[in-house]
Order: C-alpha cells, then sequence, then structure tokens
C-alpha cells in the first residue's frame, strides 16, 4: 500500500528559548534564542530533513507563538494541514540553559496549553491512514483530552495497518506520580509495534530501576515486537522478542547540547526503518544523528540532511553495518 506521509508524529509542540550564552547559569544569561521544540516535532521535522514525507498533529494556540511554530513547520515542509489552533489556549514554552558537559536545566511553561487539548475529534481529522508509521509519545497521556486522543490515535492507527511507534518520553514534571506514568504508558505500549526510549524512562515505565533486561522484557511481554534503548555516549541497544539484545556502536564527538538528543536518535531511526533496514542498521543511523544534534544549539532548528549524515559518518570511521541503499 502506497501511503501519502512515511511519518505523522502526535503531541506537544513548543517555542523553546535557549539560553544564548553557553557555560553560565540562567542568573548570567542576557539574551536568547528562540527554536521550535517538542518531542514529536522534533522528530517530524528530523525524518524531514532525511528525506521522508512528514505530518504532525499537535495544537497551538491562538496566538502569535502558535504563528511562530507554524510559521516554522510550513517552511519545513511538514504538514501540519491537520493541526488545530485552540481559542483560550498558549501555545507551550520551554526555557533551557547550557552548562557542558553535565548541566542543561530546562523549564516547562505548559499549564492549560494547548496541545494538551488534542482530542479524539483531532484525531480523525489527521492522515493517520495515510502514514506509514504513526509515533505517539508518553508526555501525550499526562492530561485529558490528549490522553484519550492518544489512545485513540494508537488504536486506530493499528486498525489502519499503520505501525506504530511509542516514544516513551517521560518528563517527571508533567506528571502527578511516576505510578501514574507507568500505569498510563504500558496501555499506550500495548498497542505498539516498537517502543524506544532512555533507561531512566524504561525505569519509570517498567519499575525496574537498574534493571535494563527486565524492563525491556516487561515491556516486550506487553505488546510491542521490539524496545530501542538510547544509552547517550554509549549507543543504542536494541531488544526483539526472542532474541539476544544486540549493541549498537556509538559516535565519538565532543557535546555542545544534549537537549534533543533523543529525538534526532528517533529521527533516524526512524529513517532506516521505512528504508527496510534491520533495527540495529536502523539505530546506527539513530546514533549518528543524535551524535550531530548533541554538537549544536538546538534541536529542531538544527537537524541534519541526509547528506551532512553521510559526511559525519565518513570523518568518524565510517558504518559498522553500511545501510544498503
Amino acid at each position: 500500500m502506497a501511503h501519502r506521509f512515511d511519518i505523522l508524529t502526535m503531541g506537544r509542540s513548543s517555542i523553546d528559548l535557549y539560553a544564548h550564552q553557553i557555560g553560565v547559569p540562567i542568573t548570567s544569561v542576557t539574551s536568547f534564542d528562540a527554536y521550535v521544540g517538542g518531542c514529536p516535532t522534533n522528530i517530524a521535522v528530523g525524518v524531514r530533513r532525511l528525506g521522508l514525507r512528514s505530518a504532525l498533529l499537535t495544537a497551538v494556540g491562538d496566538d502569535q507563538v502558535g504563528d511562530f511554530v507554524l510559521s516554522f513547520l510550513t517552511r519545513e515542509d511538514v504538514d501540519v494541514s491537520a493541526t488545530p489552533r485552540k481559542r483560550g489556549k498558549r501555545t507551550s514554552a520551554v526555557v533551557l540553559t547550557i552548562q557542558p558537559p553535565d548541566a542543561f536545566p530546562l523549564t516547562f511553561y505548559r499549564e492549560g496549553c494547548a496541545d494538551r487539548e488534542l482530542s479524539p475529534e483531532d484525531v480523525d481529522r489527521a492522515p493517520l491512514a495515510e502514514s506509514a508509521i504513526v509515533v505517539l509519545t508518553g508526555t501525550g497521556l499526562s492530561h485529558e483530552p490528549a490522553r484519550a486522543a492518544t489512545m485513540y490515535a494508537a488504536r486506530r492507527a493499528r486498525a489502519a495497518g499503520s505501525r506504530v511507534v511509542v516514544d516513551l518520553d517521560y518528563r517527571a514534571d508533567q506528571w502527578r506520580s511516576r505510578e501514574e506514568y507507568e500505569s498510563q504508558v504500558l496501555r499506550l505500549v500495548s498497542h505498539a509495534h516498537l517502543a524506544i526510549g532512555t533507561e531512566d524512562e524504561l525505569a519509570a515505565a517498567t519499575d525496574e530501576r537498574g534493571r535494563a533486561a527486565a524492563g525491556a522484557d516487561r515491556l516486550l511481554a506487553g505488546g510491542p515486537d521490539a524496545f530501542v534503548l538510547k544509552r547517550g555516549a554509549e549507543g543504542a541497544r536494541v531488544y526483539e522478542r526472542g532474541q539476544a539484545p544486540v549493541d549498537v556502536a556509538p559516535f565519538r564527538i565532543e557535546v555542545l547540547n544534549v537537549l534533543g538528543a533523543g529525538d534526532a536518535f528517533a529521527a533516524g531511526l526512524l529513517y532506516g526503518l521505512r528504508r527496510g533496514w534491520t533495527l540495529a542498521r536502523a539505530a546506527r543511523v539513530g546514533n549518528a544523528t543524535g551524535a550531530i544534534i548533541v554538537t549544536r544549539h538546538g534541536c529542531a532548528n538544527f537537524m541534519p540532511t541526509w547528506p551532512e549524515v553521510e559526511a559525519f559518518v565518513a570523518s568518524h570511521g565510517g558504518w559498522t553495518c553500511e545501510p544498503a541503499a
């Protein structure tokens, strides 16, 4: 079946205000750079820059920040035709500071934000059935009506034959408790073909702290065929039901900013999957796109193109497993 879109992502979007001054606390920051962010938004831009056709179902407010977000996405050729503007709501915002090598504080402004108001009716207007892969996120479950809309989207996409991917995307300050997150994300993952997450996210989703293998086993027992563990500087690990885990080598780089690295990884992984590569090969692409982003100031605005990925990999020793064309 031919699909109009390779990837559709659903969930949060925001204006991201990145401190222009690097290596200083917020009290010493004097200016900010304005970018676009939010896990599914970053992924939609990332896969589009790699050459796939992407659509995004988010919601923005009837405010100038919504204009900012939609204008950027339109320039990036991400389809936002199904994205509603929620009257009386504000578009989400995030403030971030960058203090390498290991401090990257961020503050969310999401109380009453527009994308929490996504509804099942909004999902009905989105091109899920026209998308080969549908990406949903854990944060989409934090509040109603977006929680019901996200669950509905998973069921509808699966029924339409789309491949459902869940990014665990755990933001503790968006939830009343970790236990609530665990119960909701496990419900969502039961509809997925593939899940993606970090060790911290896997622990939050499964209550298996410090035991990634046990957490992956619990996740896979709930429904998906595979789980890809994002390990940062250690690369990635692929768990597929009934098979031994596979470690995927990282690329060694000097980190400027880790924020958004996981979304860039997901974009590369999804690109490889859409090309029909194995999960391990696709994860190697994800390691490359993630490594590129951590050398740059922001995320969505700095996502690499496929020629940039190839040049980066060539300058870092080449592919461990050369992805077949």
